[in-house]
């Protein structure tokens, strides 16, 4: 049974030692909540000093302590803890107590008149305040865990400048968060109290504070005897106005779980597996929203639900009470060994798909001997740029889960980038298109060839799955994300968008598209453009470009050619301002405030000097700028474009002859590719719809192409074109009317086994 008492928070710090397991999550006060803690003892301040009640004390919460024996120190002999629940008030009360021991060592004694109600000096108090709560001859008083201590002595032990310190993780920055708004609360009360360079006010009211921590905060201190007995524990008590991530409730069932068992070493694991889980989502910077985001997606690719308000049950609307109450997951309905059987599958698919997390948001983190791993970086750089990135997450998590860094991850990879870049922002399509294909995959990978697994964890209760085989899984989920890609945004549509005159706003036609997602789109691509050119350069200082987010953080920008406004009356090159072509990427270092200038003197003070290769592209300050040139220039970008995010499964149309002779072209030959893609999607057993259809006078040769459908005379695969505006055809051979298209079917690299 755990021992129970009320007791002063003074008391219980002065007589011992804490430490802050491993497993727990990190210090996790916002300001908000520092600030709460202040106006409590401001309140309790003004109750004492300005009422008169020197026995005002303020109620602090309950502390949860497992008993660790007794630490023998240089000094005395303290009685040690693990703080299972309070370390956010206990650590940030060690802080405000460090802030004020620096204030007082501030005073100068010499300012004091005499008049102050102690004759103990400034620096006694403080010496006195430091053994009690931060360091007693080394004996440390609170300890935190491996990845916060460091910044917490740097803060409470050594005193650093604040902005001297250098934090990784968001619990270490939100520690000198905390210390900056404790200083900055005791610098306010100095300006308030000190007047006429007299210090017997001030120094007054750091007594008055230090006591009240000591004597006027009242707590509920339980003490248990192992983890287990703390989990019983958990489900009814919280840290102090801080609400809990989805995270720390799982946490807290599932230690509870084991408390119900009897079993401290599965409560130790939790601990240390979520622990380790908190430290991979927010190595880089995470946030509780960030927490928040993994267990949702990572929800999705485990359970198979993807949207919880729509499963059975729908009350249980959150991950943490679908694992508490439904009997298909750890209800404790359920017999013990199932319970254990779910934890245990839960807890290591969690770490795995953390790890998977961290690589996927920090491409820079992948170490691995695959031979194709640059590619992947990159693609992941720049999906984690572009918006909608978190479409993505369950998916390749199972897939980095099931296959680590591997040719399998790098395909689901590319293609989920080729989707974003075309479907989300170029095409413009919503956040929602495709999703729940995507997310679905996801869980289908985590169990392809699993299906008995399944079944155990969810106790044969598990949503439906689709692969038998683990070989199978990778193929049809790319044909999937191809045929999403067909769907919303086929070659013709996507070159379309790109070659429209009002890039950024759509507003050229009224058809409902309202241009590219955001700036950052067209930055990307022509970034990607950049790259490509420097491929085969021979210059060194060319040849490497830093990574898109780097250069973006560095500072490259979209420069117009023809600029925004412009003080000449220059009607057509106005019509071309918005337009791709009309568009380049300035450097970091180039000189971008040229913009308003004409093409001669704007050529003369930015383009002669810039690094960028797209810009040694241009045309002379002789030739000039013109709305030709800048058409001939998209055209190009749009093919650059069309290759950099095409190399998908293809339709080949073998064209003998047009209407009236027109040019073949892509745009000119839309509605015709429309009708094929229509007719694919029918005839296919998967309702496959083509992203690529290419009208070409050439056959389609090699063993990859399949013949989809030919003329029930002759055989052939040869048309003549009668319309632009839809399939209409004749075969070349015998002239017989080709009601459905005539096509050749080849598979991209990314779908084949």
């Amino acid at each position: 049974m755990a021992d129970v008492r009320q007791t002063k928070l003074g008391d219980l710090f002065s007589s011992s030692v804490f430490h802050i397991p491993r497993y727990q999550r990190g210090y996790a006060w916002s300001e908000k909540e520092v600030r709460d803690l202040l106006e409590d003892i401001e309140y309790s301040y003004e109750e004492r000093v300005a009422e008169g009640d020197n026995n005002f004390t303020h109620y602090f919460g309950t502390i949860v302590m497992l008993d660790r024996g007794t630490e023998n120190a240089e000094a005395d002999d303290y009685s040690k803890y693990d703080l299972i629940d309070g370390q956010q008030r206990m650590t940030t009360v060690a802080i405000l107590m460090n802030c004020i021991n620096e204030q007082l060592n501030s005073i100068d004694e010499g300012k004091l008149s005499g008049e102050s109600d102690s004759s103990m000096p400034p620096g006694k108090l403080a010496s006195r305040n430091r053994d009690d709560f931060i360091l007693s001859i080394n004996t440390e008083r609170i300890v935190l865990d491996d990845i916060n201590d460091q910044v917490f002595k740097a803060l409470v032990v050594h005193n650093r400048e604040l902005d001297s310190i250098n934090t990784e993780t968001v619990s270490q920055r939100r520690l000198v968060r905390a210390k900056r708004e404790i200083w900055d609360w005791l610098e306010n009360k100095r300006e308030q109290y000190i007047h006429n360079d007299s210090h017997d006010e001030y120094y007054n009211f750091l007594k008055e504070i230090q006591k009240i921590v000591k004597t006027g905060l009242e707590i509920t201190q339980y003490t248990v005897e192992d983890e287990t007995e703390s989990g019983r524990l958990f489900e009814v008590i919280n840290d102090r106005g801080k609400a809990l991530t989805n995270l720390d409730k799982i946490k807290s069932y599932l230690v509870y779980c084991s408390a119900r068992f009897n079993d401290n070493d599965l409560s130790i694991e939790i601990y240390q597996t979520i622990g380790e889980v908190i430290e991979n989502i927010t190595k880089y910077g995470g946030e509780d929203r960030d927490i928040e985001t993994f267990v949702r997606y990572h929800w999705m690719l485990f359970s198979g639900e993807l949207v919880l308000a729509r499963q059975s049950n729908s009350e249980y609307t959150t991950v943490h009470r679908r694992i508490k109450h439904l009997e298909k997951h750890a209800s404790l309905n359920q017999g013990e060994e199932d319970v254990r059987a779910w934890i245990d599958a839960y807890l290591e698919s969690l770490v795995q798909c953390s790890e998977a997390y961290l690589q996927i948001k920090h491409p820079d983190e992948i170490n691995s001997d695959y031979n194709s791993e640059e590619e992947v970086v990159e693609d992941l750089d720049g999906l984690n740029r572009l918006p909608v990135s978190n479409n993505f997450l369950p998916l390749l998590m199972a897939t980095h889960h099931r296959y680590g860094i591997s040719d399998e991850f790098r395909r689901i990879v590319s293609l989920c980038e080729k989707l974003s870049f075309r479907v989300y922002n170029v095409a413009g399509r919503r956040t929602d298109a495709g999703r729940a294909a995507l997310q679905r995959h996801g869980y289908w990978i985590e169990y392809a060839g699993r299906s008995e697994v399944a079944g155990r964890i969810f106790h044969d209760q598990q949503a439906a799955l689709k692969f038998d085989t683990v070989e199978e899984s990778i193929p049809e989920t790319c044909k999937r994300i191809e045929s999403e890609i067909g769907d919303n945004s086929p070659d013709t549509y996507f070159m379309d968008c790109l070659l429209r005159t009002d890039l950024f706003d759509g507003t050229d036609r009224n058809d409902g598209w309202t241009g590219v997602r955001d700036s950052d789109v067209i930055r990307y691509l022509l970034y990607k453009y950049e790259k490509y050119l420097r491929m085969d350069s021979s210059r060194d200082d060319l040849s490497q470009i830093p990574p898109f987010s780097v250069w973006k953080q560095e500072g490259i920008t979209i420069e117009h050619i023809h600029p925004q406004t412009s003080d000449n009356d220059e009607s057509e090159l106005d019509r071309i301002t918005n337009t791709l072509g009309n568009l380049v990427l300035l450097g970091p270092r180039d000189n971008s405030g040229a913009s308003n200038m004409d093409y001669e003197d704007k050529y003369e003070d930015t383009y002669s000097k810039s690094s960028m290769m797209m810009i040694d592209e241009l045309p002379s300050p002789e030739e000039g700028w013109s709305a030709d040139k800048a058409k001939e220039r998209a055209n190009k970008i749009m093919k650059f474009a069309r290759q950099e995010w095409g190399g998908l499964s293809t339709a080949h149309v073998h064209v003998n002859q047009l209407p009236e002779e027109s040019e073949i072209t892509p745009l000119a030959l839309r509605d015709v590719a429309h009708d094929v893609r229509e007719y694919h999607e029918d005839v296919s057993s998967d309702g496959f719809t083509i992203p690529s259809v290419v009208f070409q006078r050439e056959g389609a040769r090699g063993s990859d192409w399949r013949r989809m459908n030919d003329c029930y005379e002759c055989e052939s695969t040869v048309v003549n074109l009668l319309s632009l505006d839809g399939w209409e055809a004749e075969c070349r051979g015998c002239s017989t009317e080709l009601d459905d298209p005539v096509y050749k079917f080849q598979e991209s690299d990314y779908i084949k086994t």
